[in-house]
């Protein structure tokens, strides 16, 4: 009978309690519009991985990340398992001249369009159990890139040597990315664009950059 009971408790509408909430688990979005500095960045993620506070009850995470010292390509990022992957992905509409934007797009895309940057932001989905969701959002927040170093050549940083002190990877994959050498493709047509940045935050000196527009890429990794 009381077996029973619980059966009609459920099958009635909103008495239903999902697993989800039984057991704690939830998501959020993260977003932001300034690029990650990618030394913080690192070491975040050195946080997430260790499953230290507040990325403790973090079960998996999935998104794009925007790095300060790789502005022209989106950053593809997974974590599950206490391992994280970080992919040069496609380029970020603002890096493609609009001639070459399909049909539709400029309007389709307007609620994400922040000038000076155009669709660059960081947006991460995070699910775990009793997630400190307040306390993440901002460990995250504390990666962002200053105002006062977005107006700062990237140089400026002293990014590059504590990364490479680092010695797993995590730089040398986006050194190759921000200067276009790891940017492949199978079928898909390249293009070659001249680009006129505004602010340090998205400065790279090249004259010239290929991009591909399609998935499915073929990149070198850095996981850890």
């Amino acid at each position: 009978a009381e077996k029973h009971e619980g059966w009609l408790k459920e099958a009635r509408i909103g008495e239903h309690t999902p697993e989800t909430e039984e057991y704690g688990i939830s998501s959020f979005t993260y977003r932001a519009f300034r690029p990650f500095h990618p030394v913080r960045l690192a070491q975040a993620l050195d946080s997430l991985q260790a499953q230290s506070a507040p990325f403790s009850k973090v079960l998996r995470a999935k998104g794009f990340l925007w790095l300060g010292h790789a502005p022209q390509l989106q950053g593809d990022f997974s974590f599950a398992g206490q391992h994280y992957a970080i992919l040069p992905g496609n380029p970020w509409w603002a890096e493609i001249d609009k001639a070459d934007w399909p049909p539709g797009l400029e309007e389709n895309i307007a609620p994400l369009w922040h000038e000076p940057y155009g669709d660059r932001q960081q947006e991460l989905v995070i699910i775990g159990q009793e997630l400190q969701k307040d306390a993440i959002r901002q460990a995250l927040d504390d990666c962002l890139c200053t105002e006062e170093e977005c107006k700062l050549p990237v140089e400026a940083w002293g990014s590059r040597t504590e990364l490479e002190a680092r010695k797993d990877g995590f730089l040398d994959l986006w050194i190759a990315a921000a200067d276009m050498r790891v940017v492949k493709s199978s079928g898909v047509d390249h293009h070659s664009h001249d680009h006129d940045h505004h602010g340090n935050c998205v400065q790279e000196e090249s004259d010239h950059h290929n991009h591909s527009h399609g998935h499915g890429h073929d990149h070198h990794h850095a996981s850890r």
